[in-house]
Order: structure tokens, then sequence, then C-alpha cells
């Protein structure tokens, strides 16, 4: 007998990206993968995304729109689409960038032959016009704890995770590196990521992201990895070594 098909919640949080959104949505609706759900959370957007949101999608039956109270950022957000996510299966996917249309059906079915816990994929970069640029990252066959801590290889919109394997979870609070801290704490729990190393996620480059102030994201990501405790500090710090010198080098042509 086949297995049941498992439905995937698709948590998309939503900040002033009124310019971005419907590409980004068209690229779910048009995944070959028709057992999904799209929980949309506006953060409180200033131009009108939610107000476009409710006029173009109300209506579509696996299409959620929700909002915020007060602006909380991505982690906050993220969490209140975890929480009304009904799926086995969790993906996540930012506001500006693209999935090809097989993302999701090789995915499940990668997941599924493989019996793994949580899948990445390989990406490549978009500018703001949604034109390829230099550099893509290429993923690893496995991620753990250690090898992550050298390379945070994992982009949060390639991600598909197992909610039966690796249970229920949430993200940081912090605005910034809600998603390093994410896959700190699921990878220290023991679990592993497994790489399919095809480039079906688009990454978005945008002028003023916050994820942008790059001495800002590094002292933020030194500091979660000390708060690592169960890797010997020296390992920490060499790890640490490790991302900043890849990370330099993560947007380059290969």
């Amino acid at each position: 007998m086949d297995k049941p098909t498992p439905l995937v919640s698709i948590i998309m949080p939503v900040y002033n990206s009124k310019k971005y959104v419907k590409e980004s949505i068209n690229s779910v609706v048009s995944q070959t993968y028709s057992q999904w759900e799209l929980i949309i959370i506006d953060d409180c957007s200033k131009d009108n995304t939610y107000e476009f949101l409710f006029a173009e999608y109300s209506d579509n039956k696996k299409i959620k729109i929700l909002q915020n109270n007060y602006n909380s950022g991505a982690g906050v957000t993220r969490n209140k689409g975890l929480e009304n996510a009904q799926g086995s299966l969790i993906a996540f996917l930012d506001a500006d960038d693209l999935w090809l249309p097989e993302k999701l059906s090789k995915q499940v079915t990668f997941m599924n032959e493989r019996s793994c816990a949580i899948v990445h994929t390989s990406y490549c970069f978009i500018n703001e016009l949604g034109i390829k640029i230099p550099g893509r990252v290429d993923v690893s066959e496995v991620v753990t704890l250690r090898s992550y801590m050298r390379n945070t290889e994992i982009g949060m919109s390639t991600s598909l995770l197992d909610k039966r394997v690796v249970g229920d979870f949430r993200l940081g609070a912090m605005r910034t590196r809600q998603d390093t801290f994410l896959w700190l704490t699921l990878l220290s729990n023991g679990h592993v990521a497994t790489g399919l190393n095809e480039q079906l996620v688009e990454y978005r480059i945008r002028g003023g992201q916050i994820s942008g102030n790059k001495l800002v994201i590094a002292y933020r990501t030194l500091k979660l990895y000390l708060s690592i405790k169960n890797v010997p500090l020296i390992e920490r710090l060499v790890n640490y070594c490790f991302y900043a010198y890849n990370a330099a080098f993560k947007r380059l042509i290969k």
C-alpha cells in the first residue's frame, strides 16, 4: 500500500515585501507537489502588504493570512506560523525568495527514501530584479552540529523538517540569527540534516536587508556559538573561524 502523501506547512514571514511577495507565493502555487498549505504572517508591514495579501488570497483555502499585533521580528513571526501549522512536514520560505517548481516534490521523495528528519537543498542568488548573480551554495551529504558550525550551509528557504521526528520546535525570539539558533538547537539534540545537492531555491539579495550588517551578524553568531556547551570551547572558537572564512566566500562562484 502506498504511503499517504504528507501535508507540508509552509511558513512565510512578511515585512514590507509587497514588491516581491506575489512572485514568492506564485512559486509555491506552481509546485508540482500539491499537498501543501501556505501560512503567511505579516509583521506589521508599512507598505500595505497585509491589505494586498488579504485582497489577493483571502479566498484561497490553501493560504492562511495572519498578522502580528506589533512588529516582532522574523523569529516570533515564524513561531506564530508554526503554532497554526497543520502539516507533519514544515518548510520555510522568505517572502522574497523563490522555489523552483519541483522543490517540494523532490525534497519529500528524498526525505522518504533516506528517512531523513531534515532535508536542505543547494541554492543560488538573484538580485532585486530577479536576475541571477554570481555565487551559489552547494550542500554536503550530511550536516552535523560540528560541520554546521563551520559552514552554516542550511538556507532557511531550502529546509524541510519532519515534525514527527524532530518534535515540536520553535525559533529564537531574536531579530537576527533565529535560523542559526534553530539549526544549532536541533543539531545539538542529535539530529542531522541531509543535503539534496540540487539548486531548487533562488535566494534574493536586497539592499537594506537586516542580515546585511556583516559585523553585527558576526558578533551575534559568535555569541550563539559560545552558548553551545556540549562542544569544547576551543572547538567552538575554531569552528567560528571556519564559519567566518566560509561566509566570506559563500557568494563567490565555485
